[in-house]
């Protein structure tokens, strides 16, 4: 299975967020052990970046970083991934955005807290501790 994470579900691994860090990183887990391959958007990697050095710092958060990219493979992003996010049905662009770069990717399911924010994706979302417990 392939399996998009959604931004919320790496930082909620980085950042030890309560409740949903142990779920998220389970399926981290799964994904390192190559129990199903793990995919993230080119547009997380930045946001990532962008939001892990205000609490972890530059060192930190590219160490972090590197790690990610070892661990997942990081989907196509064109101009027409940006085109297909445009016309959407999810209002959100930066999910959309993931949705797109699912599609692209072949991914199967989009894993994230925010399922509701997916309800309109070409892909299903599933929160983390779904998919590890691998109720799909």
């Amino acid at each position: 299975m392939k399996v998009m994470l959604d931004t919320n579900v790496i930082l909620d691994v980085w950042l030890a967020r309560e409740p949903y860090w142990r779920d998220a990183a389970q399926l981290v887990g799964s994904i390192e052990r190559k129990e199903m391959e793990g995919f993230v958007c080119p547009t997380t990697i930045t946001t990532l970046h962008y939001l892990g050095k205000k609490v972890l710092g530059e060192d930190r958060i590219r160490k972090l970083l590197a790690n990610l990219l070892k661990i997942f493979q990081v989907g196509d992003i064109s101009s027409q991934v940006f085109e297909q996010a445009l016309e959407s049905k999810i209002h959100d662009f930066e999910d959309a955005v993931i949705e797109a770069v699912s599609v692209g990717s072949g991914v199967d399911v989009i894993a994230t807290r925010n399922t509701k924010d997916f309800k309109k994706s070409k892909i299903p979302a599933r929160e983390p501790i779904q998919l590890r417990k691998g109720d799909q």
